[in-house]
């Protein structure tokens, strides 16, 4: 998150930087997740067949790695605590005026920072699929390669349609051919203003009253079976109402250990496995349990690493050296590229990782079609790579990774930010012919963080 520190004596601001750093490591942990289902489907379930032994990945802790419903959880409710937080300190401080005019502006630019650089993504993927950069992670032996990568289409009249289908489903189905993790895009959208429709609401109400309405509106989402938007949004708002509340040191160990205990259980929830739970002895008693608190046909792979999740922001909000060791310089970088790495890994694996990892067992293998004018794989599927390869693969995988998306965010991100202040500008300017006079932005000289570019990022 991009911010500036706005203070004064009497309205300290909250410490936020932390949530950068958190959204850099659950976008990293997305990406594992994804290398994962292509590489070890053997740690997906928690143990090896009905009660067998467990692996070092398959335990609690350790397979965070292949949870990707916890950490996409965890962007929701880094969503709730950031788009909120400016509003609700400032109805606090009484400015509630300011706090209306802040939520006034924030729908069109939310809007404008998800279409515009997932379509350019979209566009991208969709141009690499029909120049047949995909043709490798088509023909490769990896699960999440063999249900994501699409063929090109039949022709580039054809493409163009497909083109244009995909990036109206992003946003009306919430499916993407060419960019399956912009699944998620339609759904940060609905949680942004899901928020932006309680804070209109609560603004001008007392504290204690708009905590007590998304308290309500959280255990609405609970009993309503929304595990993945909602319930989540509905936490970081509160737990916004939390970090404005005056924190004092604790008087005794056990207070002072609380917090990591909480932490601890947090990610032991977010362990819970989104399929065949029933193997292992930790898992089955989550799964007894969920089913007696959970609403009735809940996804348990989804409520028990929301859950988790949840409870680590809130000991982390509560925790200062938790949150001074997510406030490292490394980490807030990692954090101002979340957005780019969530948007652009799936290309990046489908081609840079695909061609490192399966590249080397087909050089022997491939024969040029002189009618297509293309390299072909005449074996079904390129078997998977050996652990040699992804050892030497997977680190300069993220190398490439990290250095495209710190190019997007440097270069890239700059465009689309002058595209959203035209396109605002054209909003206010549209059809007034001189009726209305357009003022200019005054400089906010507000006390809190000013969250720009990354706060619906995940």
């Amino acid at each position: 998150m991009i911010y500036q520190r706005l203070s004064s004596p009497s309205h300290p601001i909250p410490d936020t930087s932390w949530a950068d750093g958190l959204r850099g490591i659950a976008s990293v942990f997305v990406v594992t997740s994804h290398i994962v289902l292509c590489f070890d489907l053997s740690i997906v379930p928690p143990s090896q067949g009905e009660a067998g032994p467990s692996t070092l990945f398959q335990r609690p802790f350790f397979r965070l790695i292949v949870q990707g419903n916890a950490f996409v959880s965890i962007f929701f409710i880094l969503l709730g605590y950031c788009n909120s937080l400016r509003a609700i300190q400032l109805s606090r401080a009484g400015s509630v005026t300011d706090a209306l005019s802040a939520l006034s502006k924030s729908p069109l630019r939310r809007a404008s920072r998800l279409v515009i650089p997932a379509a350019t993504v979209t566009v991208i993927s969709w141009l690499l699929c029909q120049l047949n950069f995909y043709y490798l992670a088509q023909r490769s032996d990896a699960f999440w390669l063999q249900a994501t990568t699409p063929g090109p289409s039949d022709s580039w009249g054809q493409a163009i349609i497909d083109l244009m289908r995909e990036l109206m489903s992003t946003w009306i189905y919430g499916g993407n051919r060419y960019d399956q993790p912009q699944w998620a895009l339609p759904h940060l959208f609905r949680g942004s203003m899901s928020i932006l429709v309680v804070l209109l609401a609560t603004v001008s109400t007392t504290p204690v009253f708009r905590i007590t309405a998304e308290l309500l509106l959280y255990f609405w989402s609970w009993i309503s079976n929304d595990s993945i938007v909602l319930i989540n949004v509905f936490a970081g708002m509160v737990l916004a109402e939390l970090s404005s509340i005056p924190q004092s040191l604790p008087t005794s160990k056990p207070a002072a250990a609380l917090p990591y205990l909480l932490a601890a259980l947090g990610l032991y929830l977010c362990s819970y496995p989104d399929q065949f739970a029933e193997q292992a002895s930790w898992s089955r008693h989550l799964m007894h349990l969920g089913s007696h608190i959970f609403p009735e046909g809940a996804s348990l792979g989804r409520f028990w690493p929301g859950l988790g999740a949840q409870l680590l922001c809130l000991a982390i909000v509560r925790c200062r050296p938790m949150r001074q060791a997510l406030s490292q310089p490394c980490l807030l970088w990692l954090g101002g590229l979340s957005y780019p790495i969530y948007l652009l890994h799936g290309t990046v694996i489908r081609t840079c990782l695909t061609w490192l990892t399966f590249g080397p067992s087909v050089l022997t293998r491939a024969t040029f079609d002189e009618s297509n004018n293309f390299w072909t794989i005449e074996t079904p599927l390129i078997p998977q790579p050996n652990k040699i390869i992804l050892v030497i693969a997977l680190p300069v995988f993220f190398a490439v990774l990290l250095a495209v998306a710190n190019y997007w965010a440097r270069s890239v991100e700059p465009v689309f930010e002058r595209l959203t202040n035209e396109f605002e500008r054209f909003a206010r300017t549209w059809g007034a012919r001189g009726r209305y006079r357009v003022h200019s932005e005054k400089r906010d000289e507000g006390i809190l963080p000013k969250f720009v570019a990354h706060n619906f990022a995940v």
